[in-house]
Formats: C-alpha cells, structure tokens, sequence
C-alpha cells in the first residue's frame, strides 16, 4: 500500500553562547555548529535514546542520514487503556505506547523539517519546545543554549498588513545574532550591540496602536520582519479585516510541505534527495513558500 503523504513544518534551530565572553568548554571544544551536527549524527545512528523532562518520557530513533540531513524518529511515551473481552466482564488493561512524528534536520541550513501529528503533539509549539529543551540540556555542557523558531512563509505576513483594515499591535521576538550573512545587516548590526551590552538570548519589541491607526512599512520595519522570517524569531500581529478581529503569528504561519509517511521502510535515495532539496528551499526566504 503506498505512503500516504504527511505534513511537514519548517523550522530553524539556533546555537548561542551562554555568556559573550569566550569560556574554557567553548576553547577546547569544536565550534558550536560542529559539536551540534555530531550529536545530531549520534542520534540518527543510535538505535534508541530516551530523555526525560519533568514526569513525561521521550524516545529517538536512529533512522537514516544522507550527506547533511538527518531522519530521526521522535516519540513521546503515553500510557493507554484498551478494553479487552474477559470471561465475566470487558476488562482493561493499561499499555505504554510511544507514537511518534519523523523529524528531518539539515545541519548545513540548520534547518528542521518536523511532522505535524496531533495524536502525538497535540501543538507544534509544545513538540518544537521540548526539542529545543532536549538540545539545549545536551549543548549547555559546552556553554551553549538552542532555540527553535518556525520558518515563516515568503508572502503571508504581508498579505495580513496590506489587506488588514485596522492593526492594533505587532510584537517580535529576535534571537541574539548567529548566523553570519543572514538577515538584514543594520539590524544584525543593532542586535549584535545589544547583546554586546545585555548578553541576552533574545530581544522582544512591541509596537501598539489600541485604535488600530498602528502603520507598518516595509521600508521602517521590513529589516526586523525578514531577520525573523529567514534567521530566526517570532512574531505576533493583531490587526482586524472586515470587522473581524484576528491574530496572526509565526506558528500559524510557518512554512509547510508534504512528504510520504514511511510506516516500516526507509526513505529511497530519490526520496532523500527530494527531502534534501525541500530543506534547501525552506532556508531561503526567497523560494520558502507552501506547496
């Protein structure tokens, strides 16, 4: 029977240092970009690696890699009643099971394509957050943190700002500069000045109109738009359209495209190859749009 195809959402991952001054982990150890790709390369080849946050459990699964790009299966342990027929009464008994979603990370992009299932994450938001947590706990022994963003598609914020009737509020939230050449320089420029001066991990900003006379230009605000869109950041826009009020962030907008959904297989080269050219194109804004 043939892969049904599943839904696949775009997202960047981020390494920043803990502190702007250079600790003894970060001299004697490989750059951040290196140390990560090893441990993501470590996960795609063990067979399973289970990690805990609070009293919830979670599994990895070594599944493939193709040159830069990594297929892990990621599960989340739930525990299940089923009912079952007894000789006197319908009896239940309790299973653990451990459904899972494919993620798929392209360490040259720092890219992340992550399976949207709700039976298993019932929010993208949650699943991309306790990824984040898992690589963030294995990273901060090298004096580093990670975070996680969604890849916004290439029209839709726009399409909010000139077809809304009125805008009240547009928030952003901008990680600390990581990737050299990407992103509007002036405003790499400013947030490198500020961390510079805060040693922050991200820097959020607000811009509120409760008349909804709020104005957001491309030529004002289009650097810290696309910084966001295309390196990494959130934001959160309230505007109304035809009297309806409505709010728009990056999580309803990110970036989505359709991959078959392996069941036992393994993805075929043509297939790894196809995967590979979708990561491509979700790190450029430019070409980042739904299919």
């Amino acid at each position: 029977m043939k892969d049904k195809r599943s839904p696949f959402l775009a997202y960047r991952y981020l390494v920043t240092p803990i502190n702007e001054q250079v600790t003894i982990h970060q001299q004697i150890n490989k750059p951040k970009e290196e140390l990560i790709r090893d441990y993501i390369e470590l996960l795609s080849k063990t067979t399973k690696t289970e990690w805990r946050k609070g009293n919830k459990r979670y599994l990895f699964y070594g599944s493939q890699n193709f040159e830069n790009v990594y297929v892990i299966k990621y599960a989340r342990e739930s525990n299940e009643r089923i009912y079952i027929e007894g000789e006197d009464d319908i009896e239940v008994e309790r299973i653990k099971e451990a459904k899972f979603v494919y993620l798929i990370i392209d360490t040259k992009h720092q890219v992340i394509l992550l399976e949207r299932n709700q039976s298993v994450f019932g929010s993208m938001r949650n699943s991309t957050g306790i990824l984040a947590d898992f690589f963030r706990e294995h990273m901060r022994q090298f004096d580093y943190v990670v975070n996680i963003y969604p890849l916004a598609s290439r029209k839709k914020f726009w399409n909010y700002v000139e077809n809304a009737d009125q805008i009240y509020e547009l928030t952003l939230v901008l990680n600390a500069p990581n990737m050299s050449w990407f992103g509007n320089r002036e405003t790499r420029s400013v947030l490198q000045e500020i961390k510079d001066t805060t040693n922050n991990e991200e820097f959020d900003i607000s811009f509120k109109n409760k008349e909804g006379n709020l104005r957001i230009l491309k030529d004002a605000l289009g650097g810290w738009i696309d910084y966001i869109r295309e390196v990494g950041g959130r934001y959160v826009l309230k505007f109304s359209q035809n009297g309806v009020s409505e709010t728009k962030t990056s999580e309803s907008d990110t970036a989505k495209t359709y991959m078959p959904r392996k069941k036992s297989e393994k993805y075929n080269d043509e297939e790894l190859k196809n995967i590979q050219d979708k990561l491509r194109l979700m790190h450029d804004l430019e070409n980042r749009d739904d299919e």
